[in-house]
């Protein structure tokens, strides 16, 4: 693979999870109060934060739109993931930008990106490997240079950390409580990098985040979550795939 496509899919396993700003559902029972709509809004949050240290899976989908976004930004992600390192995902571009779909399953890595995608960002001559490449999906793991950083989309961990650091940073206020697609939960508010930030976390059961949305400057973003439900373990068959350094 060469060294200007790794470094292109490294730059973009680093922004992609910073992308998903993220929010969650877990199951719970009507007489499962938690408690959490008492707490200040420093406090939810954090707990929020904290009840991804818990999760054996999550569910992510983040849709996002803007006047301004180009064929590099994202503007959809679907992602299931668990602890166990299986993984399946999907990622896709505005302008034209074209779309991922990422599968981990252990140490093993593998990308397939379509015709649009390959042509935006394969480096000047190697248009040719548009058709070898297409349909194809490249297998490496994921302490490949480039396959490692965009294995990160797989973390639980990364979603946490991008949820912690947006929080931590906005001056945040405590909400009413509501509902979201029937879920009640407690609302939280706050300014980050000049957007609006709306964190809905659970009042029923453990306190994950239901969902989080952020608006501001002609652009808008909502992402969902869904704690500990079972992610597929498929991987493709070979007759599908090209090693990563071929």
């Amino acid at each position: 693979m060469p060294r200007t496509r790794k470094a292109t899919l490294g730059a973009l396993g680093a922004t992609l999870c910073a992308t998903a700003l993220v929010g969650t559902a877990g199951t719970a029972h009507a007489q499962d109060d938690n408690g959490v709509a008492k707490k200040s809004a420093t406090d939810i949050a954090n707990r929020a934060v904290s009840a991804f240290n818990d999760a054996r899976s999550l569910h992510v989908t983040t849709e996002r739109t803007g006047s301004g976004l180009s064929r590099t930004d994202a503007t959809s992600l679907d992602v299931s993931a668990d602890r166990d390192n299986n993984c399946v995902g999907t990622v896709g571009f505005a302008a034209d930008g074209g779309s991922l779909e990422v599968i981990r399953h252990a140490d093993k890595v593998w990308l397939k990106a379509n015709a649009a995608w390959l042509r935006n960002n394969l480096p000047a001559g190697q248009s040719q490997d548009v058709q070898k490449l297409e349909g194809k999906f490249l297998q490496g793991t994921a302490q490949d240079q480039g396959l490692s950083d965009l294995a990160r989309i797989c973390s639980i961990n990364e979603y946490r950390d991008t949820l912690r650091d947006a929080t931590s940073a906005a001056t945040l206020k405590k909400g009413s409580e509501t509902t979201v697609d029937g879920k009640p939960v407690i609302d939280v508010t706050g300014k980050h990098d000049g957007m609006d930030l709306t964190l809905s976390v659970s009042t029923q059961g453990k306190p994950f985040p239901v969902r989080a949305t952020s608006k501001g400057d002609g652009d808008s973003q909502t992402t969902n979550f869904t704690f500990d439900q079972p992610v597929p373990d498929k991987t493709p068959p070979a007759g599908e795939t090209v090693p990563w350094g071929g």
